[in-house]
C-alpha cells in the first residue's frame, strides 16, 4: 500500500474571520505534491481503492476528532463514486456530516461500475446528498466538471469551486468576465461559490467586492501537513 500524507489549506471567508474551514489535500509521502501516478493506480484497481478509502476515511475521522472546531472539505473523484465501498466508508463519517463538504474533482472516471445514461453519474451525487453531506463541484470548467454538467447538477450541489489558475491564459479581463457569469448563475441558484488560486491582494479585493467572499489560495494560506498524527498541532492558520 502506498503511503500518503494529508495537507490542509484554509478556505477564507472574508465576511467571517472566525470561520475555520480547510480543504484536505492528498500528498505524496516524501514530497508536497499530489501523487498522480500512485493515485491513478489505486482508483483503477477496485481492491487497492478499498484499502485506500479505509485509510483515507479513518484519517479524516481522526482529524475531525482532533480538531473539533473546524470544518473540512475533502476530494473524491468520479471513479470513486462508482465503488460501493466509498459509500460504506463515508457512513463512518456521518456523525460529523454537518462539518464536512465533499468536493468532487474534475477527473473523468476510468470505467463505469454502475449504470447511468448521461455522461456524468447524477445518481451518485443524489446518493451523497441523501446521506446528508454537503457537496461541492470542484474546478468547474475543467474535465468532466464542464459548465454543462455544472448546470445539470446545480439543484443537487451546495457549492461550486472555480480555480483561476486554469484560466490565466485567457487574460485577467476575460477571467473577470467568466467569473462574473459563474457568479450570476450560482447566486441565482442560491449556491456558494469559492474562487481558488487567489495569490494577489488586488485581485482578492475585486473578487470580494464583485464575486464572492469565499476564497482560497496562497495569499491566505500555504498548504501544510496536518496528518499523520505525529504532525498534529501544525494546522495552518491565517
Amino acid at each position: 500500500m502506498y503511503k500518503f500524507r494529508l495537507f490542509s489549506q484554509k478556505i477564507e471567508n472574508m465576511s467571517d474571520n472566525l470561520e475555520k474551514s480547510y480543504e484536505l489535500l492528498l500528498r505524496h509521502e516524501s514530497r508536497d505534491v499530489f501523487p498522480v501516478k500512485e493515485f491513478g493506480n489505486i482508483v483503477s484497481d477496485h481492491s487497492k481503492h478499498e484499502n485506500f478509502i479505509i485509510w483515507f476515511t479513518d484519517s479524516i475521522l481522526s482529524i475531525l476528532e482532533a480538531y473539533p472546531d473546524i470544518n473540512i472539505s475533502f476530494n473524491l473523484d468520479h471513479q470513486e463514486l462508482e465503488y460501493d465501498e466509498t459509500y460504506v466508508r463515508l457512513r463512518k463519517l456521518l456523525k460529523f456530516k454537518s462539518r464536512i463538504t465533499i468536493e468532487i474533482t474534475e477527473t473523468l472516471p476510468i470505467s463505469r461500475k454502475t449504470d447511468y445514461f448521461s455522461d456524468i453519474n447524477i445518481l451518485a451525487f443524489k446518493k451523497l446528498k441523501s446521506m446528508g453531506f454537503k457537496i461541492a463541484l470542484d474546478d468547474v470548467g475543467q474535465g468532466i466538471n464542464s459548465l454543462g454538467n455544472m448546470l445539470r447538477l446545480l439543484d443537487i450541489v451546495d457549492r461550486v469551486k472555480f480555480s483561476t489558475l486554469n484560466f490565466r491564459y485567457i487574460g485577467d479581463l476575460n477571467v473577470q468576465v467568466f467569473l462574473s457569469m459563474i457568479a450570476k448563475i450560482t447566486s441565482k441558484a442560491g449556491k456558494e461559490l469559492v474562487v481558488e488560486g487567489i495569490e494577489e491582494a488586488q485581485f482578492s479585493s475585486w473578487v470580494g467586492e464583485n464575486i464572492t467572499q469565499l476564497q482560497q489560495g496562497f495569499l491566505y494560506s500555504v498548504p501544510k501537513i496536518i496528518w499523520p498524527r505525529e504532525h498534529e498541532g501544525v494546522l495552518v492558520k491565517k
